[in-house]
């Protein structure tokens, strides 16, 4: 094997579950606005796109969506114990 196969290991994107985050997303006319979301998911890496992504809550769509790297910005992050316990609550509602 070689260095190629572990790409997402060297890339750093320091993002994990229960994180609260700004989602960047634009209107048809080019302009930004913000939608606001937590992280539900483990960081992942996609072979055919070349990009990591996590899975993110919005709250004012109430939607699970897709994000990469270049859409986010981290708000706050959780502590320890709240991150487990709130992966734990996602995990039970659904």
């Amino acid at each position: 094997m070689d260095s190629n196969t572990c790409i997402d290991k060297r890339i750093i994107w320091d993002i994990e579950q229960g994180s609260l985050v700004k989602v960047k997303k634009t209107h048809i006319d080019g302009t930004s606005f913000y939608h606001h979301g937590i992280v539900i998911g483990e960081k992942q890496f996609c072979q055919l796109e070349m990009f990591p992504f996590v899975r993110i809550y919005t709250f004012e769509t109430q939607t699970i969506t897709q994000q990469y790297p270049s859409s986010i910005e981290v708000i706050s992050r959780p502590s320890d114990d709240i991150q487990n316990k709130t992966f734990e609550n996602l995990q039970i509602g659904n």
